[in-house]
């Protein structure tokens, strides 16, 4: 780690990362909170959520295909430079106006999450072509530890920020970190070798065949990764139930809900520190085991036990599920797909996240309403489960697959 640290690259990588996810982070968790303490709020909310996750539905397989056509770090730059430009916007706006309306929390929370859905991507692709192999499990580590770190602080400052300033300085701040985040990517070297001269630019359609071919032909670990993706599928659904949870199952302040979001941070942030070493020890397949038990366990809490000093424990375990499972698998997906298919192959995992997240909160929506936040963090401990079932039935052709 120290001699990967040593590389000018990764510090200004990670600083990037950090301050942008600080940022958004801020706007994630206030928006939503904001959106649930309005007459109506928790159906705005979940409308909001189905649309956002329909629009990234229709247009990711064009930018997967496009991730692996251009300039990652050229994509990456344009998306600090679109959240700029629109959480700027709505802040302006909100300066002007003197008030913040409901569409304004809804745009502010698309946007917010469009940056998130498309950054990822093209993040990922980005360092696994600038980065060695033989760094990539402990460069995951890292990424997740900084990412979580930044989860923390977003968590408490949003917390503090949410009874003290106004929204429009919330989005003044995510719109600064942006362009903080611009600033130290546009000077990171790069050279965009995953395009051959001369090689003809294929079409959208035929992209998705081609990364469909890579996926085909080694089925049992396509469903592997499927399998490991659903933790991370759902915490974003559970992003949609963490606010109505604390407000009306636990009945508690918007500090529950920023002190949630630290506990579940700091538990990424364990598992972002374990995970590398316990993976080199005892495999892969193993780690990831562990840590999706973890998270069952956590879901179970939730569910069963809806008592504050249980909630906040409950999400530091689901915190070391989640990134334990996601760094573990990164460092596979890394390893075994080849850079110039990976944006296509992320297509696949993005689609497959977004199909799974829309029909979930499509259905949580409904149970809230009628059954209360505690049996949606049910109905996922039943998905995760047997999601944990195909990923023991699967396990082995994660050890056995070649990177071609």
């Amino acid at each position: 780690m120290r001699a990967l640290l040593a590389d000018s690259r990764v510090p200004r990588l990670l600083l990037a990362n950090m301050t942008s996810s600080v940022g958004s982070g801020i706007t994630i968790v206030a928006v939503p909170w904001l959106l649930v303490q309005r007459e109506g709020g928790e159906r705005l909310y979940g409308y909001i959520t189905i649309f956002t996750t329909l629009v990234m539905f229709l247009i990711l397989p064009h930018y997967g295909a496009w991730l692996d056509r251009h300039s990652r770090k050229a994509i990456l730059l344009a998306g600090e430079a679109f959240g700029a430009v629109a959480a700027g916007s709505m802040a302006l706006w909100a300066s002007l106006t003197g008030e913040v309306a409901a569409w304004q929390l809804l745009v502010s929370y698309f946007c917010g999450m469009l940056y998130y859905s498309l950054h990822f991507p093209a993040k990922f692709a980005f360092m696994q072509q600038i980065f060695d192999r033989k760094h990539y499990q402990t460069l995951t580590g890292l990424v997740e530890i900084q990412s979580q770190t930044s989860s923390m602080l977003a968590g408490g400052l949003a917390a503090y920020l949410l009874g003290h300033v106004s929204l429009a300085t919330i989005l003044y701040i995510d719109a600064a970190s942006y362009l903080v985040s611009f600033a130290l990517q546009a000077t990171i070297p790069y050279a965009s070798t995953h395009r051959v001269a001369g090689q003809p630019v294929t079409g959208t359609w035929q992209a998705l065949v081609e990364g469909w071919r890579w996926l085909h032909g080694r089925p049992r670990l396509s469903w592997f990764f499927l399998c490991t993706y659903v933790p991370f599928i759902a915490v974003m659904v559970s992003n949609y139930l963490f606010p109505i949870y604390v407000s009306d199952v636990l009945q508690a302040s918007s500090d529950v809900y920023g002190q949630g979001e630290i506990a579940f941070a700091a538990g990424a942030l364990l598992a972002g520190l374990l995970v590398p070493a316990l993976a080199t020890r005892h495999g892969i397949d193993r780690s990831i085991i562990v840590t999706m038990a973890l998270f069952i366990v956590g879901l179970l809490a939730l569910t069963f036990a809806p008592v504050t000093w249980i909630y906040f424990p409950a999400l530091l375990v689901l915190g070391i599920g989640n990134a334990g499972s996601r760094v573990a698998r990164s460092a596979l997906v890394l390893t075994l797909v080849p850079n110039n298919v990976i944006g296509r192959i992320q297509l696949f995992f993005s689609a497959w996240d977004r199909f799974l997240r829309t029909v979930l909160i499509g259905i949580i929506t409904v149970i809230v309403t009628g059954h209360g936040a505690a049996a949606g963090f049910g109905l996922l401990v039943v998905i995760v489960t047997l999601a944990f079932v195909g990923m023991l039935a699967t396990r082995h052709a994660a050890r056995h697959s070649p990177a071609s």
